[in-house]
């Protein structure tokens, strides 16, 4: 089993248990041990769309990383929680003094480029320790700001003090953020009362497999559902090899291609079998980087 499986994750299950059950599952159902992994995190409370990579696919798992995301998260103005979502506990209230149509122009002008800086729970590295584990101590730590895009922002409902969003935005963005600050522009504060991932890339939840659906599947039923390698590496560019180059490109020799791009490439044979991921250098020199055959 070597391919891409899309899973909806159900809230209050960590991302990290979520991937051993699967795990545990595949060897149940085929007595090996099968390599699985997650190409980004969820919270624990929130749902939605994960990529899962199995097999081969898990030396892919950085490529998918920095795919763009799209959410849908309902805040609550008023409350300012620790950890900026539901779980925490509420360390500040305000009263909300202002208006719907107030609150839709805070909410439309994310719409942009900007740095965010990461709540203090996060799985941020601070000298090899993850944010939120500080932060579990009392730690006080300093997140440094990371440039973030919203693509488009869409206000789906407004009930106050409730208001429900959908974010397309770039990958590193944390919409526990972009709650919070969207209430301290409120000048009242809000935290995340619901999570859910819609998107990663092209992949949409509407395609996953709920996870209680996925335990109950047989290894055919799961082959089937797997999106291969080749077709889930779509945003790279692909290259076909003449025959005579297949063998250096296996064996990682470097050699002159005939494409003018630069950057990394899907590299195929001439009858479509996925070889490996390329970078083609200055000269049009292609380097092999991870070799699949």
């Amino acid at each position: 089993m070597d391919g891409i499986l899309l899973v909806d994750k159900p809230e209050n299950i960590t991302s990290n248990h979520l991937v051993q059950k699967i795990k545990k599952h595949f060897k149940q159902i085929t007595g090996k041990e099968i390599k699985v992994g997650h190409t980004g995190t969820l919270d624990y409370f929130a749902s939605g769309l994960m990529v899962i990579t199995v097999g081969k696919a898990t030396r892919l798992t950085e490529y998918f990383q920095g795919l763009d995301k799209e959410y849908i998260a309902t805040g609550e103005l008023g409350k300012i929680t620790d950890t900026y979502d539901r779980q925490g506990r509420v360390i500040e209230e305000k009263e909300c003094k202002i208006d719907e149509d107030q609150l839709k122009d805070i909410i439309l002008s994310f719409k942009k480029r900007y740095l965010q800086t990461p709540p203090p729970y996060s799985s941020k590295r601070i000298e090899g320790k993850r944010a939120y584990q500080l932060a579990k101590k009392g730690i006080q730590v300093k997140l440094k700001p990371k440039e973030v895009t919203i693509y488009s922002i869409q206000i789906l409902k407004i009930e106050m003090p409730f208001f429900t969003i959908k974010v397309h935005c770039s990958s590193g963005t944390y919409i526990r953020s972009l709650v919070k600050e969207i209430g301290d522009k409120a000048g009242c504060g809000a935290y995340v009362k619901s999570l859910r991932r819609t998107k990663v890339g092209i992949f949409s939840v509407e395609n996953a497999i709920k996870l209680e659906e996925l335990l109950r599947m047989t290894e055919q039923d799961i082959e089937s559902r797997l999106i291969d390698i080749k077709d889930a590496l779509y945003f790279f560019t692909e290259i076909l090899l003449d025959p005579v180059f297949d063998e250096r490109f296996i064996k990682g020799q470097r050699f002159k291609v005939p494409y003018s791009i630069k950057g990394l490439v899907k590299v195929l044979d001439k009858n479509k079998r996925f070889l490996g991921i390329g970078e083609i250098k200055e000269n049009q020199i292609l380097q092999p980087v991870k070799v699949f055959i």
